[in-house]
């Protein structure tokens, strides 16, 4: 019976993430952008980490939705999809991992392994919650444990978090040129995990710069 419903689940998801799909376009209407002809040619070619600024609780499901074929699978607190019935229903049927905030586990590092080797792309915010003021907050290095760990690439993507329901500026993105985490022959420090993090902020930040002219910082916009 578990495994019957199980199916019924996925079949369901196969239809839902479509109509998703439609949805967004028509109420978005979002541009997608790449920083470079390499990025057009190698992003997304292979399973791959995706990380991006996290704007609005509807990042995951807005890239997800735009991705080739939805193979994307997003970390998600747990307490997100659990808060009420519905939300999670919803998130359900995105293909998420839940994230435990409240008790240290590895257990979603396992399922991102698994999701990438089975040939799907994992969605990580590395800010680790939303922040509406669009402002770049540091990067928790998690992403770049799961990267060395699965050995794939982190593809880099800023959102400029415009999210006008059918009028106003329209949903635009830009997609970097993956990168490869090597970790160095000594392993990953804490310190090289780190930096890590940091060299993938400072990449987001640039492409918020070639996206939108500007890099947020506090209350005042650079040029």
């Amino acid at each position: 019976m578990n495994k019957v419903m199980a199916a019924l689940h996925e079949g369901f998801g196969y239809v839902f993430r479509p109509v998703l799909k439609f949805l967004v376009l028509i109420a978005f209407r979002p541009k997608r952008t790449y920083a470079s002809e390499k990025a057009r040619q190698e992003a997304f070619k292979e399973p791959m980490i995706i990380i991006s600024n996290h704007v609005h609780g509807m990042d995951g499901a807005v890239l997800q939705s735009l991705m080739p074929f939805s193979r994307v699978y997003s970390l998600t607190a747990k307490d997100l999809i659990e808060r009420t019935k519905l939300y999670g229903w919803f998130l359900s049927h995105l293909r998420t991992i839940p994230v435990d905030r409240e008790n240290a586990s590895l257990g979603w590092l396992r399922e991102g392994r698994k999701k990438l080797r089975e040939g799907f792309h994992i969605y990580i915010c590395p800010e680790g919650r939303c922040n509406r003021a669009r402002i770049v907050l540091p990067f928790k290095p998690g992403f770049v444990t799961l990267a060395a760990a699965a050995g794939v690439k982190v593809v880099p993507i800023y959102l400029n978090g415009e999210y006008n329901y059918f009028f106003g500026k329209r949903f635009r993105f830009i997609v970097g040129e993956p990168v490869t985490m090597t970790p160095p022959p000594e392993g990953l420090s804490e310190e090289e995990m780190t930096r890590q993090a940091n060299m993938m902020r400072d990449k987001i930040l640039e492409l918020e710069m070639q996206l939108n002219g500007t890099v947020r910082t506090g209350n005042i916009l650079t040029m």
